[in-house]
Parts: structure tokens; C-alpha cells; sequence
């Protein structure tokens, strides 16, 4: 049997519900982590209801759901939650009009807003060409509101733009098989350069979480230990909102971690397995 640690003790007897990270705990890259895709069937059959909730925002929710598929996952859109999702409904609810999406190109295709005009937002996801220095800039002097000697003035009543991030991850597990840098690093650059706050709208906000719960049916909605959080990342996927929110949190040894990741920050985890297959199969030995 895999090697588990449930340091915490919390049981997952009462677990009703799950919230699953997909880049690093269900797959990495093209290649699901062993056991995933026949796990994921394995709760369907046993009616354990699920969302996939990712931070990814390298390619559209449209690509990543037929990525997903490809690779041999049996997934419906609406089961489907990522930040990219949350970034345009915040975009639209605020009514901005024009953001500066420093996003990849499949990622752009959520927003189909004309970028022309002055900007009132800026979009950052994790999009590595996008990056550079240049756009970095061009985001830093938006949100400063500062122009070219030969910029045309900005129109009466313009607002000082808001900062909007997917999430703050420091960094991701690459293709390669080693670590890369996140958009964390560079939302932080803008913080401090621009002296602004930037929005977070992913994991590990709470209100993602809240958002994510909400399309799957329970009479009075899901809450505290009826629900797990099962991710790679120990910030990323099982910090600031799963825990505020009591959900169990689940700690896989697969694409992004590393040894010692669960003694990091001040939350360790309440349980350690090797991957996402093997908590699946402690979830319904724990029913029987």
C-alpha cells in the first residue's frame, strides 16, 4: 500500500464532496499521474460528486477541458472551475471595457474585449512570453497612470486601474520535470513598484472555493469537513481559503512537491499521500 501520513487525524468518513486540483495532482502536462484517470471514474461510480478547480491559465477552460479529454479523462464542462473563469466574471461585473491581459493567446480567447483605447484593468495569469520586461512596464505605468511625454492626456475622470491576478503561485512544475517561476513573483513586482493590491481571484481565495462548491447539489451547500481539497501545492491548493473554510486538506506527492513541502508555512496538511490515486482509493475504503 502507498505511504500515507495523517498527521491530523481528521477522518474522512465525513467527506461528501471534492475540490481537486488538476495541473501536478491529476496530471503533468499530456500525462495523467498514475492511477488518475481510473480514480476519477472510481468517484463517479460511487457517487462522489467533484470539481476539477485549477489555477491554469496557460491555455483557455475550452483547451483545457479537450487536454483533458485527450489524455483520457471522462470530464463535462461543469465540472470544470478555473481562475481564468473567475478573472473574466470580476472583469465583467466591474464592467471594465478594455484590460491589458498579460495572458497566453488561448487564454485571451475568455475575453473577447477589443484591446484599443486606454486600459482600465490589468489581467495577469501565468503566460511566460508574456512576461518580459516591455509588458511588464507597459502594466506598471497603466496602473501608476503615468504617460509618455508624447501620449495623448488621459480622459477626464479616468480611474486609477485595477490589478487582477489569477493566482500567486511562486512557481509550477514544468515540462521538463523541474521547477518554474510562477506569475507570483511578478504580481508582487507590480505591487511594490505601482503601490497597488492586487486582486486574487483563484485558489487558494476562499470565495474560489465558495464559487466551485456552489453548481454541485446539497441541501443547505457544503461546508467545513464534507468537503476535501486534494491538490500538489501546499499555498497554492491547500492554503488561506481551505483552511479558513475547515476543509480537510490533502497533500499529494506528485508534480510540484517536493520532500519536506508539508512542513512548510504554518498550516501543515491534513493528510500526506503518494498521489492522487491513492487518496482516492483511503476515500472509499473510509465508506465501506
Amino acid at each position: 500500500m502507498a505511504s500515507t501520513d495523517n498527521a491530523s487525524g481528521r477522518s474522512l468518513a465525513g467527506v461528501k464532496v471534492l475540490l481537486i486540483d488538476l495541473s501536478g495532482t491529476l496530471h503533468v502536462g499530456d500525462q495523467p499521474t498514475p492511477g488518475a484517470v481510473v480514480a476519477l471514474q472510481r468517484l463517479r461510480q460511487a457517487k462522489i460528486p467533484f470539481r476539477l478547480c485549477s489555477n491554469t491559465t496557460k491555455e483557455s477552460p475550452a483547451d483545457l477541458l479537450d487536454r483533458l479529454r485527450r489524455i483520457g479523462f471522462v470530464v463535462e464542462a461543469r465540472e470544470v472551475s478555473t481562475s481564468l473563469m473567475a478573472a473574466r466574471q470580476l472583469v465583467q461585473d466591474r464592467g471594465y471595457r478594455n484590460p491589458l491581459l498579460l495572458l497566453s493567446e488561448s487564454a485571451k480567447k475568455s475575453f473577447p474585449l477589443p484591446e484599443e483605447g486606454e486600459h482600465d484593468c490589468v489581467v495577469v495569469g501565468l503566460a511566460p512570453s508574456k512576461l518580459s520586461y516591455p509588458r511588464l512596464n507597459e502594466a506598471f505605468r497603466i496602473l501608476k497612470l503615468e504617460r509618455s511625454s508624447t501620449a495623448l492626456p488621459l480622459p477626464a475622470g479616468h480611474k486609477s486601474p485595477a490589478l487582477i491576478a489569477t493566482h500567486r503561485a511562486r512557481y509550477y512544475h514544468d515540462t521538463d520535470g523541474a521547477l518554474s517561476l510562477g506569475p507570483g513573483p511578478f504580481i508582487t513586482a507590480l505591487e511594490e513598484a505601482a503601490e497597488v493590491k492586487a486582486e486574487i481571484v483563484g485558489k487558494p481565495g476562499r470565495m474560489f472555493y465558495q464559487l466551485s462548491l456552489e453548481g454541485i447539489p446539497g441541501e443547505g451547500g457544503w461546508k467545513g469537513e464534507q468537503v476535501a481539497m486534494v491538490g500538489d501545492d501546499i499555498r497554492a491548493d491547500l492554503g488561506e481559503g481551505a483552511v479558513e473554510s475547515g476543509f480537510v486538506r490533502v497533500l499529494v506527492k506528485t508534480g510540484k512537491y517536493r520532500a519536506g513541502d508539508e512542513h512548510k508555512g504554518d498550516h501543515p496538511p491534513d493528510l500526506v499521500v503518494e498521489s492522487f490515486a491513492a487518496f482516492v482509493d483511503m476515500l472509499l475504503q473510509s465508506k465501506e
